[in-house]
């Protein structure tokens, strides 16, 4: 009995002592050439649908975990592997698209032990396209910055969007951001800026120029003027004959007297006017450089020509005995020489009046005087004389 144990026992050792040698003269002899290792393949897609888009669940590679010969490995990680995803079967909403690796020429040699991912979730959409305007936005100035901004301007101010559908239909505008500090000093400013859109969505074009000015900033003031009119309008009143002016001026000049003296009110009529007629003239208002006029009250005055004016220069006229047409000589206003000519005066071409042309005005004779006034008076001094002077005259 203890014989056959220990036999049984013997066979048990050798069966297992075989089975190791196998395994280990199977693994020198196949395993030893045969190693895993992880490579990337690029993906690529065709097939799509007119008129969808995919939204969502787009990879540009996948990971493969490989196992094969290590020559043959060695010449696969030296090739550009590329899977294509066919899409024609894709429909709106969300898809599942198995990824099956193995129909890869390159791969026939080599057992796949994993990719990942192992499947695509594909989220399509309708492809649609609108036209939507733009708006910008410019970073603030400092606080002690002495410019602001005004006139702010984009070319264009549409562009055409182009994507899903879901994501171009809430859009009601695109924004432009952009930073004024890079160029910050007074005038007209110009740079090209990229439009921000949602990452699907394409742009058309995608760049706009946006124009903006810097300006000194500006106070508000208000300043009354007398409305001036022209010495060359003779005696004209103007009604009101006052004016109140609103207008912006650069903060530094709020308070200067003699920049703001530069501001004038006018009132000129295009057409002459006539004694005694209301002529309504619109206000020009001059202002001082870098000031911009706000308003004024009132926008128009009325102008009156007085008919007095008139009366006094006829009056004015009449006191002159000799009158000459209103063609006669004009001399001129700068002093003459010594030694000057005739010709230096500016004759006219015209013939001087004639002695009939010309007016007098009468002039009244004196009043006829009485001959007793003219004759010396006579007096009898007897009879004036008092009496008490002729008894002086008796006296020895």
């Amino acid at each position: 009995m203890p014989s056959a144990s220990s036999s049984r026992l013997q066979n048990v050792l050798f069966a297992l002592l075989s089975f190791v040698l196998a395994t280990g003269l199977w693994y020198f002899v196949v395993g030893r050439d045969h190693v895993e290792t992880q490579m990337t393949v690029r993906v690529e897609y065709r097939g799509l649908p007119e008129g969808l888009v995919i939204r969502d669940g787009i990879v540009t590679q996948l990971t493969v975990h490989l196992r094969g010969s290590a020559e043959l490995l060695r010449n696969l990680h030296s090739r550009d592997i590329v899977f294509t995803v066919d899409l024609s079967g894709v429909k709106r909403g969300a898809n599942s698209v198995p990824l099956h690796l193995s129909s890869i020429p390159d791969f026939k040699a080599f057992e796949i032990l994993e990719v990942a991912p192992s499947r695509l979730v594909l989220e399509v959409d309708a492809l649609t396209e609108r036209v939507v305007p733009l708006e910008h936005h410019l970073l603030p100035l400092p606080a002690a910055s002495p410019y602001l901004i005004i006139n702010t301007v984009l070319e264009p101010s549409v562009v055409t969007v182009r994507g899903p559908e879901s994501q171009v239909n809430p859009l009601k505008r695109l924004s432009v951001l952009y930073d004024p500090t890079k160029n910050a000093s007074e005038g007209l400013h110009e740079a090209n800026v990229a439009i921000m859109a949602p990452a699907q969505v394409e742009v058309t074009p995608p760049v706009t120029t946006l124009r903006y000015t810097m300006e000194p900033k500006t106070a508000d003031i208000q300043l009354e003027r007398h409305v001036e009119l022209s010495e060359a309008l003779g005696n004209v009143e103007a009604a009101p004959a006052e004016a109140e002016v609103s207008l912006a001026v650069p903060e530094a000049m709020a308070q200067d007297r003699e920049y703001l003296n530069a501001v004038h009110v006018q009132a000129r009529p295009q057409t002459d006017l006539e004694p005694g007629k209301p002529t309504e003239v619109s206000l020009i208002v001059l202002l001082p450089s870098g000031s911009r006029l706000i308003s004024v009250e009132p926008v128009k005055v009325t102008l009156t020509l007085r008919e007095e004016e008139e009366e006094s220069r006829q009056a004015a006229d009449s006191n002159y005995v000799l009158r000459m047409p209103a063609s006669s000589l004009r001399l001129p206003s700068a002093p003459l020489p010594l030694n000057f000519s005739l010709d230096e005066l500016g004759l006219p071409q015209t013939l001087l009046p004639q002695p009939g042309e010309l007016k007098f005005q009468p002039v009244p004779s004196a009043p006829s005087l009485e001959p007793s006034l003219l004759a010396p008076a006579v007096t009898d001094s007897s009879s004036q004389t008092p009496s008490g002077d002729e008894n002086e005259q008796d006296k020895p």
